[in-house]
């Protein structure tokens, strides 16, 4: 009767786990970061505190079949599949392993660090030449298709770079302050090459002369 309930209740546990993993993935650009400090708490207002059916126990057993020694090792034992999958779920939080869905294939990766990569490795569906390449070589060489049409960002970086160069060759900024200011923009150009919603709002704000060097000021006191 335990494995028949379990069974019988399966399909609905994946479909609320599925639910719960694509809403999460779809709020992946609401953290500053892609470690478990950022990531955890997008992961608790999505699934809550919700009670896992789960028991564990701790075993001896060996590492490898030609090991002579033995290791502790954890046996777990689930209720259910939804609890079985958000258990495998925060242990990867907890690693900084997590899963994203690539724009260019729409399929689903599990990322292993806290890089902001927006693409997976796996074969585009389009073709550069007739011969097959990869979501994040596509990407690179189509930087159109991750703008918003009509959004001029690349003008927009281009006039505040020479703008603080010619601060600088009229010495009203130091030459350490335009650089940093110079990395900052190309931050930011860069993340709206990616990112619509920011291309569309705040990319224009963030690059106006008093808010790139207000965020230069706090970068060079923070040294």
């Amino acid at each position: 009767m335990t494995t028949l309930t379990f069974y019988d209740r399966i399909s609905n546990d994946m479909r609320e786990a599925f639910e719960g993993l694509t809403e999460f993935c779809d709020r992946l650009d609401e953290a500053e970061r892609f470690d478990e400090p950022h990531l955890l708490p997008i992961a608790l207002d999505i699934f809550g505190s919700e009670k896992l059916d789960m028991t564990s126990e701790y075993i001896a057993m060996r590492k490898t079949a030609k090991s002579k020694s033995l290791v502790t090792a954890r046996r777990m034992y689930f209720d259910n599949y939804y609890s079985f999958v958000l258990t495998d779920f925060f242990e990867g939080v907890r690693y900084g392993h997590y899963p994203r869905r690539c724009p260019i294939c729409k399929q689903y990766f599990l990322m292993t660090s806290a890089r902001r990569q927006v693409y997976c490795n796996g074969t585009a569906p389009y073709k550069l030449k007739g011969k097959p390449i990869t979501c994040r070589k596509y990407a690179a060489r189509m930087k159109e298709k991750e703008r918003s049409d009509g959004n001029p960002i690349y003008p927009i970086y281009k006039s505040r770079c020479s703008a603080i160069r010619v601060e600088q060759k009229r010495s009203t900024i130091t030459a350490e302050f335009a650089a940093i200011a110079l990395k900052v923009a190309k931050e930011y150009w860069q993340r709206a090459k990616f990112d619509d919603d920011y291309a569309n709002g705040q990319f224009n704000m963030d690059m106006k002369r008093e808010n790139l060097y207000r965020e230069t000021d706090r970068r060079i006191k923070q040294k």
